[in-house]
């Protein structure tokens, strides 16, 4: 099967062509440690399409929302290194009708038309690809960076080789398989390959070898390895320096991860991927799989999602501006101070300040208050109507005597 030409990277079948994107993405970032976050976000749409929305793909991509929009480009616009076309940013709206989450799709080279690679599902090729064709589609995908490529060594090619073979049969996210199990390895949520920051205050089964890490092993498609520090440097794009401090923060996370290997008078390095992150590796651990720091943030993004929601609302939105969460509070306040004849029990929740509190007693009036007419009608009250004057009729009749004198004042009147 040679590589497809077609602008979307499906066969003539309809068919998304997984692995080939894969080693794309992986031969495309060789080199270019600066593209590291757009191969992240990259693999993850990939992989998993149905992903979307900033925070969605900071948790699935192990990265941060302010990163994730720092990295992606405009609408309809392409990313800086060229990796992830942008289809929307995304729109800030309370209301969800007007809110448009964030869709992003990897942009493959392999095409004669069209911008941006669109798979709607994933399903698997008939078969990997064989070897003519990888080593065909290799060359394609190096096409243009002839001086990176005179720089990797042997021994450094034959791990990429070796690593996009693997690459080659990652066919479908499915644990039941060694090469799903393998792809699901490589997802760079995982906590092992976590940056260490504030927002992963999470204590993790794994300690994390870094992004870093994870975009070596794509590389070398989690196949044990023996390279020396020139190689991770051509093949990652660190420095001589950036290598060696990857090489000790593995080392340090996972002592059987990494050992020295003499070759003649030069010292190489046996990264011993297969064996520590593959379950069918020799020390595989369980917990290398594990996702406690996306689960906090997910943890995290729902607790958000669920005040600004409430915040939506008339009695939340009073209730934030009067809490000690409003960073304006105090301007608030003085620009609307409380009424002095105001409820007591409400004027105590205002001074607290906590915001739940006086959500939840404003909600209670609304409930005791009951739900809003459906129309103004039903508000239009009926007029009263006039109750005769109290009192018997005897009462009302005035009496002769008084007859008597406003006839007499009346003649005399007259006579004037």
């Amino acid at each position: 099967m040679k590589l497809s030409q077609n602008s979307s990277g499906r066969d003539v079948s309809g068919r998304t062509d997984l692995p080939l994107h894969l080693i794309e993405m992986a031969t495309r970032s060789v080199g270019r440690s600066e593209a590291l976050m757009e191969l992240a976000l990259a693999w993850t749409v990939t992989t998993r399409p149905y992903i979307s929305g900033t925070r969605g793909l900071a948790r699935w991509a192990g990265l941060t929302t302010r990163m994730v929009r720092e990295t992606v480009a405009q609408d309809r616009e392409v990313s800086q290194f060229g990796l992830i076309w942008t289809r929307t940013r995304g729109a800030a709206s309370p209301t969800a009708e007007e809110r448009e989450q964030m869709e992003i799709r990897f942009r493959s080279n392999t095409r004669t038309q069209g911008r941006s690679t669109s798979p709607n599902y994933l399903q698997a090729p008939g078969a990997a690809l064989g070897d003519l064709a990888l080593k065909e589609g290799l060359e394609k995908l190096m096409e243009g960076n002839a001086p990176l490529s005179a720089r990797i060594s042997e021994r450094a090619q034959e791990a990429l080789v070796n690593g996009m073979k693997t690459l080659s049969r990652l066919t479908e996210l499915d644990r039941t398989t060694e090469m799903g199990q393998v792809l699901t390895a490589l997802d760079p949520g995982l906590d092992i390959w976590a940056e260490v920051d504030d927002d992963n205050a999470v204590k993790t089964a794994v300690v994390p070898l870094g992004r870093r890490a994870w975009h070596l092993a794509v590389l070398c498609g989690l196949e044990d390895v023996v390279l020396s520090v020139a190689d991770i440097e051509v093949l990652t794009g660190l420095s001589k320096r950036g290598a060696q401090a990857l090489l000790k923060r593995m080392t340090e996370a996972n002592p059987a991860l990494v050992g020295k290997v003499r070759q003649g008078r030069s010292i190489a390095y046996e990264i011993r991927w297969a064996s520590n992150c593959r379950v069918t590796g020799d020390w595989y651990e369980d917990s290398s799989l594990r996702d406690e720091i996306r689960k906090a943030r997910a943890a995290k993004d729902r607790a958000v999602q669920e005040a600004s929601a409430r915040r939506g609302t008339p009695a939340g939105w009073i209730a934030y501006k009067l809490s000690s969460a409003s960073p304006k509070r105090d301007e608030y306040l003085a620009a609307n101070p409380l009424p002095e004849d105001a409820d007591g029990a409400w004027r105590a929740l205002v001074e607290a300040g906590d915001e739940l509190a006086m959500y939840a007693h404003l909600k209670a009036q609304e409930a005791e208050a009951g739900p809003v007419p459906s129309t103004p009608a039903v508000l239009v009250e009926k007029a009263p109507e006039r109750q005769p004057a109290q009192g018997s009729l005897e009462s009302a009749v005035p009496s002769p005597e008084l007859l008597a004198e406003m006839r007499r004042r009346i003649v005399a009147e007259s006579y004037r």
